[in-house]
């Protein structure tokens, strides 16, 4: 099952309530229960969840900033060890290169991860951080 953001238009992605329940402010999350709750990753649209039936959380509403969604910085990507698009391309400005990637494997293979408690997507952010890492190596 899918859902359109009821301000971008666009289908969402599925996430976990855990993810809802840990990560918006306590004031406006109730209630969110019993509801599928869809992630907007359209890093111009203020929403970040919605519904099926069209409630919506905006990124002011999260305890956390939503990186994909900032234009300045921090813009988080990894929510369980604390990297962001600056401090990867920090690390490939000093380095050239990034261990991020592979620093993040050896933690998530080790259980240490908690990205349906941390990440607003609710999924692993590896994906979003090779992308970062991509996009910066880049000539």
């Amino acid at each position: 099952m899918t859902a359109l953001c009821p301000l971008a238009g666009k289908p969402g992605s599925p996430v976990p309530i855990i993810t809802v329940r840990s990560l918006v402010r306590r004031q406006v999350a109730e209630p969110i229960e019993g509801d599928r709750w869809f992630f907007c990753s359209l890093p111009d649209c203020a929403v970040v969840y919605f519904n099926a039936g069209g409630r919506v959380f905006t990124k002011d509403a999260l305890e956390v900033r939503v990186g994909l969604k900032e234009k300045v910085a921090p813009r988080p990507v990894c929510y369980c060890f604390g990297h962001s698009v600056e401090s990867i391309r920090e690390e490939i400005a000093r380095t050239g290169r990034s261990t991020v990637a592979a620093s993040i494997t050896d933690m998530v293979a080790s259980g240490e991860c908690r990205c349906e408690v941390l990440n607003p997507k609710g999924t692993c952010c590896l994906g979003d951080v090779r992308k970062v890492v991509g996009e910066t190596l880049a000539p």
